[in-house]
């Protein structure tokens, strides 16, 4: 990787900036992963190699965010807007009240909860337009939830 001695940062929604020790390993790896011959990016998703990629991403999750075993992981492809009607469309439905409880923290979260609408009930807990108070949290779906909802 050449330094070109500028750096950028994004403020962006969405992408943001790397490390640069993350970016140069990222390079190194691209055409030849821990020296399997083979980049991640050609690997099949059933491969053994990908598998432990998948468990050790699944199990560094659930001891950062502290996500118990018996919360399932998912990882979905597509980007967040595509998840609106995917997550919603296979989850709610998982219990007949087809209810889910729905965190609205800003624009993106709000098209969520919108999206999930056409699914079943959302219940918004909070709103991006309340005063941000732990006091005005209500799981009004309560055990009733397939998902909740935070982004």
């Amino acid at each position: 990787m050449e330094d070109s001695g500028k750096q950028v940062i994004n403020f962006a929604a969405g992408p943001s900036k790397l490390p640069r020790a993350v970016l140069l390993q990222a390079q190194k790896e691209l055409l030849d992963y821990k020296g399997l011959g083979i980049s991640v990016l050609e690997m099949s998703h059933r491969s053994a190699d990908f598998v432990k990629i998948i468990n050790t991403a699944e199990n560094d999750l659930r001891e950062l965010l502290k996500i118990p075993e018996n919360y399932k992981v998912i990882f979905l492809q597509g980007g967040g807007t595509g998840q609106f009607s995917a997550v919603p469309l296979n989850l709610i439905g998982l219990k007949e009240e087809k209810c889910a409880d729905y965190v609205v923290t800003g624009a993106w979260s709000a098209n969520a909860a919108k999206e999930a609408e056409k699914y079943g009930k959302v219940n918004i807990v909070h709103s991006k337009l309340d005063a941000y108070n732990s006091k005005n949290l209500f799981f009004g779906c309560g055990h009733l939830a397939s998902p909740l909802h935070l982004s």
